[in-house]
């Protein structure tokens, strides 16, 4: 799973890159609160907007945008955080997904519309709605908290396999994979199979080459079908279609 911009911007970065805390904003190369659309061969079309992280942002998190004056730039702050676990917020909601945590100040690309893994407490059903369960969670809807104009299309419960190739890259103490065909792959996600480490987790996925990073060395050669397994029982990774998505507002 890769993200390629339809549109070319001089020095944009790419989709799931991490932007460093810049010096100024000049040194950006492309100006916060971009709009672009991008295109996946497993999700297909994205439309995202290139945000500065206004605290940790963890994985496929669903996030808030918080508008702030910076008087220094003399310019309005894109922030985006974690959606708060709270009722009726009425606030535009959008999905990260760079394959790196963010850190305060660091900018990257946020999901407007589009489909995209989304970081859940539970397994959603297929053609289901979701609603905020947790901070920058989705799950189960309650009062209040129905994430309107989203809708779940693969459950949490999916399994997506690909035969390794068995090149040097899979090795005993590698930190990378080679398979024939990354798509549903994505960072986060849990990946198992012979030779491939104990708790791997996806750290990249590189289409052309084949390749997954794995946050732990591969125990010995990886041989046969890698798994990605999109649940780990405690973060559940449900691909949802949304549309500009919103959380819940005011009903009484």
């Amino acid at each position: 799973m890769t993200f390629r911009l339809d549109d070319v911007y001089i020095g944009a970065p790419a989709v799931e890159a991490v932007v460093a805390v810049p010096a100024t904003l000049a040194a950006l190369n492309i100006s916060p609160g971009e709009l672009t659309m991008a295109e996946d061969p497993a999700w297909g079309p994205g439309e995202l907007i290139f945000a500065r992280a206004g605290g940790a942002v963890p994985l496929a998190q669903i996030c808030a945008l918080i508008q702030v004056w910076d008087a220094t730039n003399l310019t309005i702050q894109q922030n985006m955080t974690p959606v708060p676990n709270t009722a009726n917020l009425g606030k535009a909601l959008y999905v990260y997904v760079g394959n790196t945590a963010l850190t305060t100040g660091q900018y990257g690309w946020f999901m407007m519309s589009g489909t995209y893994p989304v970081s859940c407490t539970a397994t959603v059903a297929a053609d289901t709605a979701l609603g905020i369960a947790a901070a920058g969670q989705g799950g189960a809807i309650t009062a209040g908290k129905q994430i309107l104009n989203a809708r779940s299309v693969i459950a949490a419960t999916q399994t997506v396999v690909s035969a390794s190739v068995g090149s040097a890259y899979s090795q005993s103490g590698a930190l990378t994979i080679q398979v024939r065909n990354t798509q549903g792959f994505f960072p986060g996600v849990y990946l198992s199979g012979t030779g491939v480490g104990a708790a791997a987790i996806c750290s990249f996925v590189d289409p052309i080459r084949g390749l997954l990073g794995t946050t732990v060395a591969n125990s010995a050669n990886v041989t046969g079908n890698v798994t990605a397994t999109y649940n780990n029982a405690t973060i559940f990774y449900n691909v949802v279609s949304m549309n500009r998505m919103f959380a819940q507002g005011q009903i009484t």
